[in-house]
């Protein structure tokens, strides 16, 4: 990317949201981007996005670490984020935990890979499906990770399961639910294919095992309709720690978030770099190993789309009627 690009992109988004501009003339321009906690999908995701970034246009990347990164992005107060698709979903809407406080702001610079995830167990454990946790003990409530209550929920309907149906041993994050299966508090654990946690388990518990959903035709659509954002994920033995088998997880995408205030021309240079250069992150985590150009242009997402974006995807020919509908549904339902 030329100097002139990178200019337009750092100053554009740093006009369109009032944030931070360099205190120097000759300082470096600087831009933040929310991330998830360290240890999780979320994370390397948005550091190997602020890696690129710098990488290609000199821009000093500032990576916040937080649980509210939908938060910061829709107040401005961070240029850029990462997201998951049924976070974007309650936060932009004002539902549950952003009751009062719709992020009407944030928007979908460009979806990413599905963030796969499921309940996993010792290697050695006796359950092989999502039915057979009834009774056991699981870690649950999450106020530190809300979303993760919500990942439990979706993923439990398949078979018919709550909450309350598996004995809930209360923890306050991620990391202290996996850390419950590890010290034996609990027999199975939400956690997300390939992250730093579930290589932690696997290690310290002598191997782990994710449980499968069911393999059904609807399987997608139930947890869809159960918690917006969801989608089933075939996953074929070997394709990560944990899977020794074809297996049925659950799947829900990452995102690029950006502010709707965010300049169009900065949102779509960030966009075009992301598009040309996404093979230079395989490396960073495997969850670029599987973002692909049609990840990119899925139209079925949870938040509207930015301006700069919508840019991009038409000049590219990959704006169809379904991102048009939906787009302008998910406008409708903010205002």
């Amino acid at each position: 990317m030329s100097r002139v690009l990178a200019g337009i992109l750092v100053v554009g988004l740093l006009t369109g949201c009032g944030a931070r501009e360099p205190d120097t003339p000759n300082a470096s321009p600087m831009m933040v981007i929310a991330v998830g906690q360290p240890g999780g999908v979320l994370n390397a995701v948005g550091t190997g996005v602020a890696k690129l970034i710098t990488e290609n246009t000199g821009t000093e990347m500032r990576v916040r670490v937080t649980s509210g990164m939908d938060a910061l992005v829709g107040a401005g107060d961070a240029e850029l984020g990462v997201s998951a698709s049924d976070s974007a979903h309650l936060s932009s809407n004002g539902l549950r935990h952003y009751e009062g406080r719709p992020q009407k702001l944030l928007r979908l610079a460009l979806p990413g890979p599905a963030l796969i995830l499921g309940f996993v167990v010792r290697s050695d454990a006796p359950y092989r499906g999502l039915e057979d946790l009834k009774g056991v003990a699981v870690p649950g409530e999450y106020p530190n990770a809300r979303p993760m209550h919500f990942d439990g929920k979706a993923m439990l309907s398949t078979v018919g399961m709550t909450w309350s149906d598996v004995d809930v041993v209360p923890v306050a994050s991620f990391r202290d639910g996996v850390q419950a299966l590890i010290e034996g508090r609990t027999d199975a654990t939400i956690s997300s294919v390939g992250s730093g946690l579930t290589q932690q388990a696997d290690a310290n518990l002598g191997g782990v095992r994710f449980l499968t959903l069911p393999d059904e035709e609807d399987v997608s659509e139930r947890m869809w309709s159960e918690e917006p954002g969801f989608h089933a994920v075939n996953v074929p033995a070997g394709f990560s720690l944990g899977i020794d088998e074809d297996l049925v997880l659950a799947g829900k995408d990452t995102y690029l978030t950006a502010n709707a205030d965010a300049s169009a021309e900065a949102v779509y240079e960030i966009v075009k770099l992301l598009w040309e250069h996404m093979g230079d992150l395989s490396t960073v985590h495997p969850l670029f190993a599987r973002w692909s150009h049609d990840d990119m242009v899925n139209s079925r997402v949870t938040v509207p789309f930015h301006e700069g974006t919508v840019r991009f995807l038409k000049e590219v020919g990959e704006w169809t009627p379904e991102h048009e509908a939906t787009h302008q549904e998910l406008l409708k339902r903010l205002s």
